[in-house]
């Protein structure tokens, strides 16, 4: 059992499929019949919950007529048949929520690790710090049900409440529970306010989504907010990350997502042999009347890979704008240089290294595969990068506290360099150059 648990419901009847299929169980033989109920089965349901009617009909008219055209006629179990009615309703919607597959059931207390969600990778908090410039950081990989996963989002938050501003990882984040969503949504208001409208066709109701009056713990409702995203972000992600674009309280940074705008359920149909997971609902901004169904455009876009980055200098800039302490603005301009020079790297010719190695005191500089190394007397070693006018930093993110200044004499040669310290604000004696050294350019 414990096993089984790792999955959510889509990931464990995909598992009894495959096991069903590799160990050697025959398997059943569709008739016209069959397919025939089934496909009448997809349109009653998707005719009725699809929250689109257009596209519901749009879809189901398509697998209708492939059915009645014989399309259908090649795939004859149900592994195959299932797999293709899936394929060719999202070919028509565009809308990765839908899925028919193979029945199987599940027993009943599964059902409820199902939609409550296990600790498994901490409820989906990946990763909660403080990083440089005391912004803190949050990497959330799915939205798991508050009633189990609350007190894990409490901590989350509590241990980042002093931070000043806010990132919040989205883009390994396929969704999950929007009622986490909605939990989280709330710390970051005064006041309780309106987030969002789920609108439902088959009874053609709307349900209002308001953040809580209350949250356990420090609100967060003024310090600037950031959201990255990706292809891969989706569904309760998606719902997040969107109400809080809409009212103005985050910046959202990386990659347009797919647009998983609607509420799903699971449907079984024993005695047809399948399960279905079929949209129901469709979010809708009660502001603009609006909606993410082709993907949230991002305030801020840009890949994905780089978009931390990008949101530590957003972040940075935005604080440096109200803050007075001089320690702290020389840290946070730091901060900006530091990933500036990651996203627009500068290329240094090798001659142009050639001019910094040399002995510098008890330490040394050299070239080694090309790269600058600066060699401390104990003899470790560091890969330098260069950010431009004769300043390099280290390689090593741990090290982001350290940089390296060359200084030329009026004969435009080097002869000393200067460490800064960032946490300290200052430069360090500079360290004067007494002779070249050997170069491995291997």
């Amino acid at each position: 059992m414990n096993k089984w648990i790792e999955y959510n419901l889509k990931f464990i009847l995909t598992l009894a499929l495959f096991l069903t299929v590799n160990i050697g169980f025959p398997q059943k033989q569709l008739s016209v019949k069959d397919k025939k109920e089934v496909i009448d089965k997809v349109i009653e349901i998707f005719n009725k919950y699809y929250p689109l009617e257009d596209v519901a009909i749009k879809m189901t008219n398509n697998i209708d007529k492939n059915l009645k055209d014989g399309i259908y006629n090649q795939f004859n179990t149900i592994e195959d048949f299932t797999k293709q009615l899936t394929h060719d309703l999202r070919l028509i919607s565009n809308d990765y929520h839908i899925r028919i597959i193979p029945y199987e059931e599940i027993p009943s207390d599964l059902q409820k690790e199902i939609k409550l969600g296990t600790p498994i990778d901490n409820y989906g908090f990946k990763k909660v710090e403080i990083l440089e410039g005391n912004i803190g950081y949050i990497e959330l990989t799915s939205f798991i049900n508050s009633q189990t996963a609350g007190e894990t989002a409490i901590a989350a938050i509590n241990f980042i409440a002093n931070c000043e501003a806010l990132i919040i990882d989205l883009r390994k984040n396929g969704g999950g529970d929007e009622d986490m969503a909605m939990f989280l949504s709330s710390y970051f208001f005064l006041k309780s306010v309106h987030l969002t409208d789920f609108y439902y066709r088959f009874n053609d109701s709307t349900k209002q989504v308001w953040s809580q009056s209350f949250v356990p713990g420090k609100r967060l409702s003024v310090i600037p907010l950031y959201i990255l995203l990706s292809k891969y972000s989706y569904s309760s992600a998606e719902v997040f990350a969107y109400q809080l674009q809409q009212l103005k309280r985050a910046t959202i940074v990386g990659e347009k997502t797919r647009g998983g705008v609607h509420g799903v359920r699971y449907m079984s149909f024993p005695k047809l042999n399948i399960n279905m997971k079929v949209p129901y609902s469709r979010d809708i901004n009660p502001y603009t009347q609006t909606n993410y169904i082709t993907g949230i455009i991002p305030d801020i876009p840009a890949d994905s890979k780089i978009a931390l980055k990008i949101a530590s200098i957003e972040a940075a800039k935005k604080l440096l704008q109200t803050e007075n302490d001089s320690l702290k603005q020389y840290k946070l301009n730091w901060l900006v240089s530091y990933y500036q020079s990651d996203i627009n790297p500068v290329d240094i010719p090798i001659k142009q290294l050639n001019a910094y190695e040399g002995k510098y005191a008890d330490d040394s500089v050299k070239i080694s595969c090309n790269k600058l190394i600066y060699v401390w007397k104990d003899g470790t070693e560091h890969e330098m990068v260069y950010m431009g006018s004769d300043m390099f930093k280290y390689k090593e993110p741990e090290e982001l506290h350290y940089r390296v200044q060359f200084i030329r004499n009026k004969y435009d040669k080097i002869i000393a360099f200067y460490e800064f310290d960032s946490d300290l604000g200052f430069r360090y004696e500079p360290k004067k150059r007494e002779s070249k050294i050997n170069s491995v350019t291997n």
